[in-house]
């Protein structure tokens, strides 16, 4: 042991009296490594009152350190029972920081007496809301479980892992009163600490002790486990649910990760079935109560556990516990066995033999899976795609699944008939993989295939290739690997390539497609045709432009198709039900190529063409959109509506066809555009705009006043229509939500712009941003402002009146603060003096205001090089003297302060030491080194007398806070 001299009393009082100030005192205790001053510190009461979190004001909150427990940290091991005492008699504190110092004492302490006495001190840690070190309590277990303080790691391991019940329980359970329907109800429960850390306590620390004593971890994480499933339900739902835990989703494997992420609930049962596989491997006197324990459990994913403990140690103990499970199943005849249920199957016959059910027990079981499954439901299930060929075949592959895992004690002619199913050609081989819920062993990208390659398809004559893709219909997996789906569609792919490369560069080949194409009878084969057309078109290849274009008609002339209750659902691989939604779709997508800048398909030989197809398209009967059955049913988004309906697709085609003809001739008229829109919105057309149609043309609207001015501002109140608020909120939403401001657009607009601010709440009743339609609305005004087209301020300024309305919820404010901020940030070096004028004067309106949520975005501002800095570091010097400025971006503020310093220091340092002065009031704030410590040197070396005292404040704020690498400022 070092040898250290016996300080004095004169030393003590002398060294005490020279640490007044809270940086003296930091510096002090942290370079004490001296034990024999315990006693004389203790003697003056230094270690007899920890500092607990003081509250600031407005909820910040500070956590304190303690340069004395520091100090107890670092002597520790050489006064280990003076430390001890001291911090065992402790009075419990809310300060994390105290105990963060305890926890680091007892990692550091290899006697395991210690472990006891600190327990209870570690227990009040645990019990804190605040946790700043979560991640080294998994080396608090470990550490107690290697040096055998096996009771102190257990009893610290039970107040880790509880989940608590989701924080948004309540909010939950009241909207699930109101809106029972509503999308987000489900509750999730939540470990104390974050994901990452509660995994690596459980794998780090609670895996090793369940290795030393795995019954009583077993205990834990199933009393744990069972708690956290109790928790995901709504108190009304309980006795809904029965057993049924739902584990199979979110835990597909008990003992394997099938993703390297895991979420909480993974990570809890993964470590409690690792926890119950110790005590079969290590302490087999436990496994008759483990199992008791793990079948008084309600819920079902604790008989998957029993089921795969039985699976990996078939015994003479465990044989009565499997055979229960198999003779109690009441499903055989009903529901495809479950993963884990065959498996535990397959290894017992596998182990026991004939030994694990007798002769009459084999033959009920076998007689129930053959009994089964119902023709009814299969029936009810296939409505009216239901043939006798198609069941039997259903109830063969049935057979062969649930007869797999007793296959070892199979029989006579019930042997023979699995044989003969095992043999059966079409039949996909079946795998332990093949059981629902799919294993890691399988997990992966689903990919498709077609029965014949493109080589294949090309050897067949056009007649035979026809004849093939209209019979072909014998969908399934490969038999090597069920994620691998061979289907239509992935046939359909290589027609596309095969018509593409081997048929369009053949006249008489391709004369033969296009004359027989009523006899294609899937229409997913057409669909596949156009794409291909579009795929040449896209290569700039015309050549058979207009054969393609009078294709495309003729895809046009099949209306989509209405649904009939009661009816088969049209598909597009369907021969007796085809559906034409998909090749209507590709002829869209073939006009938006040929028009498409890149494409640029000639104007003499495309125009008419594609004018004529969306004439069709654009007046043609849309079934989503005119029946009102939305794509999307959890909220109501209007242009992914309008994006993926056919129709409301099309209207944008026509805008791009407009801006086509413009690009190859600027002075056109545009009639089509003009005729087809005029059609589509005539109080007597057919097919009346839905709302999708509405917000898309909402959102174009800028793009056709520049195809046709005039036109536009005639059916402006057509296609903004106040007197229909929801149409309106939409459409003029759409514009304001996908466009820049446009001072043309704006002006044309203007009704509409003071229409908004007059009804507010009508843009914010939507499921797709109310609040960011405001946003949007203020960024535009703002630029109205910038343009001029009304004053900053007064009656007129509808940029002011903007304010006045969202005074209730200032956060807008500070969003549009923020979104100037971003804008300047990106104008690069020069503006010109009006607009900076104009910025310098709304800065000025707003600073007035003195609102801290707008001014605390003041940090993108600081960035602006468009801006004079002396002008930013001012502004920025009086934001920070404001008071309620704790939420500013103080790091982001540093760095840009950094970048200013070399030409400003004065007012560099001003900020910084301001900056500093504010860190006290806040929960969490991080200044980089890197950025502060240039700073500081230049203010400490400044010439001026004020700026150096300036830093030297800021460097005594930082060393306060515990920042001592500011005491070395070389």
């Amino acid at each position: 042991m070092k040898s250290w001299t016996q300080p004095t009393h004169e030393m003590i009082e002398n060294a005490l009296s020279s640490v007044k100030k809270e940086t003296d005192r930091q510096y002090f205790f942290s370079r004490l490594k001296n034990p024999l001053w315990i006693a004389p510190l203790r003697e003056r009461g230094y270690f007899n009152s920890p500092p607990g979190v003081k509250q600031l004001g407005d909820e910040y909150v500070q956590y304190p350190h303690w340069p004395e427990l520091a100090y107890l940290v670092s002597v520790a091991s050489e006064a280990t029972d003076q430390v001890i005492d001291i911090v065992v008699n402790l009075p419990k504190t809310d300060n994390p920081q105290v105990y963060n110092y305890i926890l680091e004492i007892a990692l550091n302490l290899k006697d395991r007496r210690y472990a006891k006495q600190l327990l209870p001190k570690l227990v009040e840690y645990t019990e804190l809301d605040t946790q700043f070190m979560a991640h080294r309590y998994q080396e608090l277990v470990c550490h107690w479980t290697t040096q055998g303080s096996i009771d102190e790691a257990l009893e610290i391991v039970k107040r880790l892992i509880p989940f608590q019940k989701d924080p948004r329980s309540s909010a939950k359970q009241q909207l699930r009163k109101e809106k029972p329907n509503s999308y987000g109800l489900s509750l999730e429960p939540i470990p104390r600490f974050d994901q990452f850390d509660y995994q690596e306590i459980l794998e780090k620390g609670v895996r090793p002790l369940a290795e030393k004593e795995p019954y009583q971890v077993a205990l834990i994480l199933i009393k744990e486990t069972a708690n956290m499933i109790w928790m995901r339900f709504h108190p009304e739902d309980i006795d809904k649910v029965q057993d049924e835990d739902f584990s199979e989703t979110w835990c597909k494997r008990l003992d394997v990760a099938n993703r390297s992420y895991q979420d909480a609930k993974q990570a809890l049962v993964y470590t409690l079935t690792y926890a119950c596989q110790q005590v079969y491997d290590r302490s087999p006197d436990s496994i008759e109560a483990l199992d008791r324990e793990l079948r008084k459990q309600r819920w079902k994913v604790f008989r998957r556990l029993r089921q795969l403990l039985f699976t990996t140690h078939p015994t003479d103990q465990t044989l009565p516990w499997i055979r229960e499970l198999i003779l109690n199943h009441p499903d055989y005849s009903k529901w495809e066995h479950r993963y884990g249920f065959q498996l535990m199957i397959r290894k017992a016959c596998e182990h026991f033999g004939p030994g694990l059910l007798n002769e009459s027990q084999r033959l009920a079981i076998v007689t129930a899976i053959l009994s089964g499954p119902s023709k009814e439901d299969y029936c009810e299930w296939m409505g009216e795609r239901y043939c006798d060929e198609a069941f039997q075949k259903y109830q063969r592959h049935f057979h062969h699944k649930q007869l797999r895992p007793f296959s070892p004690l199979l029989s006579g002619e019930h042997r023979h008939y699995y044989q003969e199913l095992e043999e059966e050609v079409k039949t996909e081989a079946v795998t332990d993989e093949s059981y629902s819920p799919q294993s890691s062993g399988t997990s992966g990208w689903v990919s498709y295939r077609s029965p014949k390659s493109v080589e294949d398809l090309e050897a067949l004559r056009d007649e035979e290739l026809l004849t093939y893709l209209n019979d072909w219909d014998n969908e399934h997996e490969d038999k090597d690997n069920s994620l691998v789906k061979i289907n239509i569609s992935a046939l359909a792919g290589a027609f596309r390539s095969l018509f593409k490369e081997m048929i369009v560069p053949y006249s008489e080949r391709r004369v033969y497609w296009l004359e027989n194409r009523d006899r294609i009878g899937r229409p997913i084969y057409v669909a596949a045709m156009v794409k291909a057309m579009e795929e040449i078109v896209k290569e700039k290849n015309f050549e058979n432009l207009e054969q393609w274009i009078e294709f495309c008609s003729w895809v046009l002339s099949h209306q989509d198709s209405e649904r009939v209750d009661g009816q088969p659902n049209p598909i597009d691989e369907s021969r007796d039900h085809p559906d034409w939604r998909s090749s209507r779709r590709a002829v869209v997508d073939f006009i938006d190529t040929c028009v498409d800048k890149d494409t640029d398909a000639p104007m003499s030989a495309a125009r008419d063409g594609l004018a004529h197809l969306l004439q069709q398209v654009c007046n043609q009967f849309d079934w989503r959109l005119d029946r009102d059955h939305p794509v999307l049913l959890n909220r109501a988004d209007p242009i992914t509506e309008a994006i993926n309906n056919t129709r409301s697709r099309a209207l944008q085609s026509l805008i791009n066809f407009g801006l086509w003809i413009h690009r190859n001739s600027l002075k056109d008229p545009v009639p089509e555009v003009k005729g087809i829109l005029s059609k589509r919105i005539a109080s007597h057309s057919d097919f009346p705009l839905t709302w999708p149609e509405h917000a898309l043309l909402g959102m174009h609207f800028g793009r056709l006043c520049s195809l046709i001015q005039e036109w536009s501002i005639e059916q402006r109140e057509i296609l903004f229509p106040q007197g229909d608020q929801p149409v309106w909120r939409d459409a003029f939403g759409s514009y304001i939500r996908y466009n820049w401001p446009d001072k043309g657009t704006f002006e044309i607009l203007q009704q509409d712009f003071e229409y908004a601010l007059e009804n507010l709440t009508v843009l914010t009743e939507t499921d797709i941003g109310g609040k960011e339609l405001v946003d949007s609305l203020g960024q535009h005004l703002f630029t109205g402002y910038l343009w001029q087209v009304y004053p900053l301020t007064g009656d007129t300024s509808l940029l002011a009146r903007f304010y006045d309305k969202t005074n209730d919820d200032r956060e807008h404010w500070g969003r549009l603060f923020n979104h100037v901020g971003h804008s300047l940030r990106k104008s690069g070096k020069h503006l010109d003096k009006g607009l900076t004028d104009r910025i310098v004067a709304f800065f000025d309106w707003r600073f007035e205001a003195a609102e801290p949520l707008e001014l605390k975005e003041f940090t993108f501002w600081l960035e602006a090089e468009c801006l004079d800095p002396e002008w930013r570091l001012n502004s920025y010097s009086k934001i920070l003297d404001l008071e309620h400025m704790e939420d500013i971006n103080f790091f982001m503020g540093v760095k840009s302060l950094n970048k200013l310093l070399s030409d400003h220091i004065p007012l560099a340092v001003e900020c910084f030491k301001k900056i500093t002065d504010a860190l006290d009031q806040r929960i969490h704030s991080y200044i980089s080194a890197k950025e502060a410590k240039p700073i500081l040197r230049a203010g400490l070396n400044a010439e001026d007398s004020k700026v150096r005292e300036n830093a030297e404040s800021a460097r005594e704020n930082l060393l306060r806070r515990g920042r001592f690498e500011f005491l070395d400022m070389e």
